[in-house]
């Protein structure tokens, strides 16, 4: 599933931790996409064979959406038409001529998923009824006949592309949720017989947390403990890192008196351990960087954190200023790239990428 000085500061100081790394050896560089009168945003980010690319939507108006896909060669960033599916919430890059991407409905176009070869895009429906296509909202992919997405239908879902089509792979049906309202928001895995997948369901009481794993047979519900106490508040995870069978991190919030209080928790191959990051705001990703896990997430409306783990604890790290980072992936020479959204004209907001450099 998508990103100041004084505001990096106020926004760090929301959220529970050491602050020490924040002056570490590195810093963000801009680097301009092209943009449009319109407002824009971007949401996710991948990289393969020296090419980076981003994924997201130029809005014309509040309830609506163009999809918007760019790529960043030598020349810069440069935009690549794409039909339009909706906002672009996740993309898969494989290879240069092999790159997935996944559209959410808007007001005019129903969503959908679509392939990059090289050459262009070709729009490829998920498998379900017509006239009730589901949802995709994440996108896994290992090879270019092994491709995982996750999403909703009114219900959970979970897909696999053999190549030449997608195939639904059921999705336990688990008494304990509401299962007429609930989705899967991220999928991630180290293999198509390991993967892990989170998501959300609606209790009357409020939302409650879903984390599911894929033996390569069958899925099996794996329960996160609640980060807080009290039944009543709404929790959701949005965010898995799955890095080994016994290495698997989960992302969400709680909603906690109309705040959103951010946490992790980690599987260790027997149970579950949760985080509690502190403070208000949410995390956008999980990815890992070198040898260190770390999370991007946003605060307000123009400020973003970031953190890394240090096998003890979540440290503060350097986030791009006055900006709000909602993907990043790790490039190919090891440096990080952040996408999302910077402020415009007025009360416009433009797509925004930002390099990492130590």
């Amino acid at each position: 599933m998508r990103r100041t000085a004084v505001t990096l500061v106020a926004a760090a100081g929301l959220i529970a931790g050491p602050v020490g790394q924040a002056a570490a050896a590195g810093s963000w560089t801009e680097e301009p996409v092209p943009t449009s009168p319109d407002s824009g945003m971007l949401t996710s980010a991948g990289s393969a064979a020296g090419e980076s690319w981003a994924f997201g939507f130029i809005s014309e108006t509040s309830p609506d959406a163009t999809s918007a896909v760019y790529r960043k060669g030598e020349q810069g960033w440069q935009q690549v038409p794409i039909e339009n599916i909706g906002e672009l919430v996740d993309g898969a890059v494989l290879a240069p001529d092999d790159i997935w991407t996944i559209g959410i409905p808007t007001k005019t176009k129903p969503g959908g998923v679509a392939h990059w070869d090289g050459q262009g895009w070709t729009r490829v429906d998920l498998a379900g009824p017509p006239g009730a296509p589901p949802q995709a909202l994440a996108l896994k992919a290992f090879a270019p006949d092994d491709v995982w997405t996750v999403g909703g239908a009114g219900r959970g879902i979970a897909q696999h592309w053999d190549g030449q089509a997608w195939t639904d792979v059921p999705v336990p049906d688990l008494a304990e949720h509401d299962y007429e309202a609930w989705k899967l928001m991220d999928v991630d895995g180290v293999a198509s017989d390991d993967l892990w997948s989170v998501g959300y369901s609606d209790w009357p009481t409020g939302n409650r947390t879903i984390a599911l794993h894929w033996d390569g047979s069958a899925w099996t519900e794996m329960p996160v403990p609640d980060a807080n106490e009290d039944p009543a508040v709404r929790e959701v995870l949005d965010n898995v890192l799955a890095l080994a069978p016994n290495d698997v991190w989960v992302g969400g919030y709680s909603s906690v008196q109309g705040d959103e209080v951010p946490f992790t928790a980690h599987w260790d191959g027997q149970a579950w351990k949760v985080f509690d990051l502190g403070g208000t705001g949410t995390i956008t990703q999980l990815l890992q960087v070198g040898d260190q896990v770390q999370l991007f997430g946003v605060v307000g409306s123009d400020a973003s954190f970031r953190r890394g783990w240090d096998g003890t604890g979540w440290q503060e790290l350097p986030a791009p200023p006055a900006v709000r980072v909602h993907g990043a992936t790790v490039q190919d020479d090891g440096t990080v790239l952040g996408v999302g959204n910077g402020p415009g004209e007025g009360t416009a907001f433009e797509p925004y990428t930002a390099t990492y450099r130590e």
